[in-house]
């Protein structure tokens, strides 16, 4: 099996007035960071899933 070695990089962008530090990942940090990612967003859509879910419509 071959040995990849990735360099770190990092670069900070300004986005809506703010400096963001941008990090370039393995690809398996960024398959961890994406499933993060991805688990954060379905807990707040369940949670307001739920919500839509229970109230009433409006007449």
């Amino acid at each position: 099996m071959e040995h990849i070695s990735y360099k770190k990089q990092t670069e900070i962008v300004n986005f809506q007035g703010r400096e963001i530090p941008l990090e370039n990942l393995t690809p398996e940090q960024e398959a961890a960071k994406r499933r993060e990612l991805e688990q954060r967003l379905y807990e707040v859509f369940r949670k307001y899933a739920s919500h839509w879910q229970t109230e009433e419509p409006a007449s």
